[in-house]
């Protein structure tokens, strides 16, 4: 069956999370474009030499993993 026009749900605008985490990404995608020099990264028994975008973009990758399963397991405190 054909959907009909007023079977259609209307298109949603997004919301104001979405919007603040989209300008959120492409400054923190700015930012770490901004620095291309090398670093060195000191870990407990070892280093590592790796490019400072790099490092900025894994870190808040893995940010944002730890967040979402601490809301997903209710450990986030919510105001």
């Amino acid at each position: 069956m054909a959907e009909t026009p007023q079977e259609r749900t209307p298109a949603r605008r997004p919301d104001t999370r979405q919007v603040l985490t989209a300008v959120a990404v492409v400054l923190l995608g700015w930012f770490a474009i901004s620095n291309w020099q090398s670093v060195t990264i000191h870990f407990w028994l070892s280093t590592a030499k790796a490019p400072l975008f790099l490092v900025i973009v894994l870190s808040a990758l893995l940010g944002g993993i730890v967040i979402r399963f601490a809301r997903r397991r209710g450990g986030a405190p919510k105001d």
